[in-house]
């Protein structure tokens, strides 16, 4: 008797064991750290351990590319990713990635820019012009809008695709004409002098990021938490401008007085109002033409209703 019955304890225990391990997995979630460009919120979600406060246990990758998000997403190592451009995340879909789009994560128009060697390059200079950016990105958007507001196309340039750092590289040394990045290269250069802003983005796009999440994920609690969390930051931010600051200097090595500067670009409001909704609209269709997704995408049908 005594036997069975230390038997039938064992296996208590080992139930307990298995559904308490269950429940911690249920309650874990798999998201992205990136603190670059400058990503002020998920900086203050970490440090101050804001998933955790809202019952939910964060697990950290980091991912230089939305296509490697989505990607991790499709199998099923990413839960969730905070930061991703807005084409990256129309491109995914596209390609008949199964995201959506939860909400907004940033707004800066002016984070976004096309640029020159200082007092070498104006916009009477694009016609012709060898422009180097990284094709499919929202600089590839911006550029196409800059031409648009100059009577142009993409047909009247010369596209050299090159990521960020190597389109710098590459404007520095004479190899282009001009470049098309992003903060916070875009200031860091600028203030150096080794660069001057033709034309930002201000006027053109949203320029907007947006947090997406695996489509077999909504209506998950845990997805709510995140919400909340990020609601948490935000507030945090607001109550503490300066401790935030000083996070996001600490966080991308950035000077404080360049962190402060960049601050004031950022517009973290997490809401999907009609101009971000038209814009991405308008970028997706952008990417269709262009030919670089098959497919027309309608961004409303990838929007988590709120």
């Amino acid at each position: 008797m005594m036997k069975n019955a230390h038997g039938a304890m064992v296996l208590v225990l080992v139930f307990l064991l298995l559904a308490g391990g269950a429940l911690a997995q249920q309650q874990s979630l798999n998201l992205t750290y990136n603190p670059m460009p400058f990503n002020v919120p998920s900086m203050v979600e970490r440090d101050q351990g804001l998933l955790a406060a809202h019952g939910v246990a964060a697990e950290y990758s980091q991912f230089l590319a939305g296509h490697a998000m989505t990607e991790a997403m499709a199998a099923g190592e990413l839960d969730l990713a905070p930061v991703m451009g807005g084409t990256s995340a129309i491109i995914s879909a596209a390609g008949g990635r199964n995201i959506r789009i939860l909400q907004a994560y940033s707004r800066a128009p002016e984070a976004f820019a096309l640029v020159g060697r200082p007092g070498e390059f104006s916009l009477k200079q694009l016609e012709g012009a060898s422009i180097a950016f990284p094709v499919g990105t929202e600089v590839h958007y911006l550029l196409a809008r800059i031409l648009e507001e100059q009577g142009l196309t993409l047909d009247d340039v010369v596209i050299v695709n090159l990521m960020v750092p190597d389109a710098v590289a590459a404007l520095r040394s004479g190899q282009v004409d001009a470049a098309v990045i992003v903060e916070p290269v875009l200031s860091s250069m600028a203030q150096a002098g080794h660069l001057e802003v033709v034309r930002d983005g201000q006027g053109l796009i949203a320029g907007v990021t947006l947090s997406v999440v695996r489509g077999d994920l909504i209506g998950d609690p845990r997805i709510e938490a995140f919400r909340e969390a990020h609601q948490s930051a935000l507030h945090w931010m607001e109550e503490q401008p300066e401790a935030a600051a000083a996070l996001a200097a600490a966080e991308t090595n950035l000077p404080l007085p360049l962190a402060e500067t960049l601050y004031t670009k950022y517009d973290f409001d997490p809401a999907l109002d009609t101009e971000v909704l038209v814009d991405l609209q308008r970028s997706a269709d952008f990417l269709y033409e262009v030919g670089l997704i098959r497919n027309p995408v309608d961004v409303a049908n990838l929007v988590v209703a709120q």
